[in-house]
């Protein structure tokens, strides 16, 4: 070992003797070189190109790698809008599989969230990994590569309409549209099969809707075209003589027409439908074909996120079937899973309101559907 030892000694001396002969800056950025090529795999690789590699491994591979890398991480930071018991229900599940990572969720609405992480990523702060929130703000995020294309496993398993070709938008769950009547004031055979059948004058002065039902109507002109979506919403509004309820929530519009102060809501929502018949409420409701859903709470990630093992491994757990049993079956949501049933089955075929087409015209058909009902 002390004959070894010589072999080594002169180049340790040579380092010193450069060290303190070398320029301070050429020992600066030595360091730098040296720093940079310690630095974690991840960081050096974009998140999306890593989790493409990964994705293209065997899926047993593929997993083992994403778990031991969220076992290092141990934590992922989550922005939502989903309320906060719902989503602790899914943590909860989550962490169920995955206990060795902490789950940290901020909730805001909508809109704020979609708001706070393009401030961040102006201010160049990259904390969030996960990020959920109404699928219409996906386009703008998408088009700031605020998220990243991101094509989980899960994603087949989706039903039509809830993910795009790209990969940006994973459908989670989201909300049908159905007429609900009040079953004391409309009798059977003047239950509407159709929204035309809404232009009979059986229904003047009788009839509801959102008055902010952009989604509704962005589905209508889906159908239909622009033109004649039009003309039905004016026809509604002056020869109906539509009512248009402002400053409540779905529920109270559903509580309403369960009153008896409205025949019929047209944009009823599934689920308050089904709560307030449960409940034993005068009404009943009826899917017109195909039924209008609203766009979906998408899950994306982060093109920056400080986790993204985590990441995928949370996103993930949110498409997966488990996860989409409980929202469907516990909290009543209408999950995109294919193969995980609603509570109410609307026996029609489903239209999709288009987060990505959608998205980027929201301002037009606000715009459009105010400037018809005189809003």
């Amino acid at each position: 070992m002390l004959e070894n030892s010589s072999v080594h000694a002169e180049p340790v001396e040579a380092f010193r003797t450069f060290v303190q002969k070398a320029p301070r800056a050429l020992i600066t950025l030595l360091a730098m070189a040296l720093f940079m090529t310690a630095m974690p795999i991840v960081v050096k690789a974009d998140v999306e190109g890593l989790l493409e590699g990964l994705n293209r491994k065997p899926a047993a591979e593929r997993t083992k790698i994403i778990v031991e890398g969220a076992q290092k991480e141990r934590v992922v930071y989550y922005y939502g809008s989903t309320s906060l018991g719902d989503t602790q229900d899914v943590i909860r599940g989550f962490n169920q599989y995955y206990p060795f990572v902490e789950v940290r969720f901020t909730r805001l609405g909508g809109a704020s969230v979609a708001n706070r992480i393009i401030t961040e990523y102006r201010a160049n702060m990259h904390n969030v990994d996960v990020v959920s929130l109404r699928g219409t703000f996906v386009p703008e995020l998408a088009d700031k590569k605020i998220i990243i294309k991101y094509k989980s496993p899960m994603v087949p398993f989706l039903r039509k309409g809830f993910a795009d070709t790209d990969g940006y938008l994973a459908g989670v769950y989201a909300t049908g549209y159905t007429m609900i009547y009040n079953t004391s004031r409309v009798k059977p055979g003047d239950v509407p099969k159709s929204y035309e059948d809404l232009l009979s004058r059986r229904w003047k002065g009788r009839l509801v809707l959102d008055a902010e039902g952009y989604d509704w109507f962005a589905g209508i002109i889906d159908l239909w075209g622009e033109e004649k979506a039009s003309q039905y919403l004016k026809r509604l509004t002056q020869e109906q003589e539509l009512k248009f309820q402002t400053g409540g929530s779905h529920t109270h519009m559903t509580q309403l027409v369960a009153a008896g102060e409205h025949d019929l809501l047209i944009d009823g929502y599934v689920h308050n439908a089904v709560d307030l018949k449960s409940k034993g409420a005068p009404i009943d409701f009826i899917f017109i074909n195909p039924t209008i859903v609203k766009p979906p709470s998408t899950v994306s990630i982060a093109a920056k996120a400080p986790h993204p093992y985590a990441a995928a491994l949370l996103v993930d757990y949110k498409l997966s079937k488990p996860s989409h049993e409980l929202m469907a079956h516990k909290q009543g949501r209408w999950t995109t899973r294919s193969d995980v049933k609603w509570l109410a089955e609307p026996g029609t075929d489903i239209h999709v309101v288009s987060p990505m087409k959608w998205g980027r015209r929201y301002n037009d058909v606000v715009t459009l559907f105010r400037k018809i009902t005189g809003q």
